[in-house]
């Protein structure tokens, strides 16, 4: 079921990337009016994720993850239907809510599949997971983009639905419910009160998702740059990806035998370091001369976020684990929003001010949640 769980969301998450690119030449407007409809999705995911965790809480999480991927499926095929900007706008925000619900069903079910003695590393498959199906869903949308011409856009979605559907098939097959909710209404489950506990990791949270907003501007940057994309500098951001994501399950694992917040803390410093030096670099054209000290950085960064998820999941207890994973969805909403205007206003000072913006909101999170730690 777990791997199921990586299967879902990293398809789903192959699905909204592809859609992103797909979008502006899809509907006929204005760029403005293009970033409106984009923004509902993000949106309507952060509003709808705390009803969906209560709910979640109070009724099958499994039915619940059905449902989510039923809508998506019908809303992305629904979108092929229609240009009318309208009709697009109330599918893409209502695409927020099944996306929230099929995020926070996939975290809370992660939660209660797993232990303290494993949960780490298995938060560090799912964050994995997300964020590789964001980035090869980008991928995914430039080749339906070029396959699908301007009149055959609408089977771009279709064929978008249809992944969608299989993911949806997959789940109603093998998903399981290792908590039953009925059982947590009963008098002997203690409700944990979660909030003063989340409260320190918050600061570093939200600042890694701001940063990880901004890294949507790269692209544009680079463009933008004399940055040369020589096979050398290909590599390198090569071995940044493969580094990144060897850590996120490595970093879990090593959360799971001496805590959490211990190696949260320790990869946010090593996130800094990687954007003060990467940021400074760029101007002349010579990070390559730094790799061996960026690369071991960089691979430090990645044990941010699923330290933070297992971390979530430990504290919150079966009873109230939907409704502490619906976080999850609203800070990451959030965060992207606010890192994608930052990092609009930041790249055109040049590419390596997206870094040193990163590194400015970074340090003195990472001082607060030090700060709120020490005094728990």
């Amino acid at each position: 079921m777990v791997l199921y769980l990586y299967v879902a969301v990293f398809l789903t998450r192959i699905g909204f990337g592809s859609i992103t690119i797909l979008f502006p030449l899809y509907l006929q407007a204005p760029g403005y009016i293009i970033g409106v409809i984009l923004a509902l999705y993000p949106m309507s995911e952060a509003v709808s994720a705390l009803p969906i965790g209560r709910l979640a809480d109070r009724f099958s999480r499994k039915r619940l993850h059905i449902i989510g991927m039923i809508m998506i499926t019908i809303l992305t095929a629904a979108i092929g239907f229609t240009r009318n900007l309208l009709n697009v706008s109330i599918l893409h925000a209502l695409m927020g809510i099944s996306a929230a619900t099929a995020a926070v069903t996939s975290l809370t079910l992660l939660g209660d599949a797993t232990k303290l003695t494993n949960r780490g590393k298995s938060m560090g498959g799912f964050d994995l997971a997300n964020l590789g199906g964001y980035g090869l869903g980008f991928g995914v949308g430039g080749i339906l983009v070029n396959v699908f011409p301007d009149k055959l856009l609408p089977y771009a979605f279709w064929v978008t639905a249809g992944v969608f559907l299989f993911a949806g098939l997959m789940a109603a097959k093998f998903l399981v419910e290792p908590v039953r909710v009925w059982e947590l209404k009963q008098p002997k489950i203690r409700q944990r009160r979660i909030g003063a506990k989340i409260r320190p990791v918050i600061p570093v949270w939200i600042a890694q998702t701001i940063i990880l907003g901004m890294y949507f501007l790269l692209p544009k940057a680079f463009r933008d740059s004399n940055i040369a994309l020589t096979r050398e500098t290909l590599i390198f951001l090569g071995v940044l990806g493969g580094l990144f994501a060897l850590g996120a399950i490595v970093f879990g694992h090593v959360s799971d035998k001496i805590g959490r917040t211990r190696v949260m803390v320790i990869g946010a410093f090593g996130e800094l370091g990687f954007l003060l030096l990467f940021g400074w670099s760029l101007p002349r054209n010579d990070f390559l001369k730094y790799e061996f000290f960026l690369w071991p950085m960089f691979f430090l960064a990645s044990a941010v976020a699923p330290t933070i998820l297992a971390y979530i999941a430990d504290i919150s207890g079966k009873a109230k684990r939907g409704s502490a994973n619906a976080l999850y969805s609203i800070v990451l909403s959030i965060g992207l929003a606010i890192g994608n205007i930052i990092g609009g206003f930041v790249a055109d000072l040049g590419i390596q001010w997206i870094f040193y913006a990163g590194a400015g909101i970074l340090f003195p999170s990472i001082l607060v949640t030090s700060t709120l730690l020490r005094r728990r």
